[in-house]
């Protein structure tokens, strides 16, 4: 399931702080640590995964669940 967010940059780090403390972690980490985005995001769109589509301005950034990416990793899925 995708959840779409719109705030505001001001707002943005209070909005992270949420997301981090419910376990989303962005998408640049598990880009860092060798996870296929595409195939998150497909997984995602399947409803396979949680994720948070945050708009801020005109930047688009993503957050996972943690628990389930890792996951999906695991089976060989990611």
């Amino acid at each position: 399931m995708i959840r779409r967010l719109r705030v505001d940059r001001d707002d943005f780090s209070i909005y992270r702080d949420w997301m981090k403390s419910r376990g989303f972690i962005s998408a640049t980490y598990f880009s860092v640590n060798g996870f296929d985005l595409k195939r998150m995001k497909k997984l995602a769109e399947a409803g396979r995964i949680n994720a948070i589509c945050c708009f801020v301005g005109k930047s688009v950034k993503w957050y996972y669940a943690e628990n389930q990416t890792e996951l999906a990793y695991l089976k060989g899925e990611v």
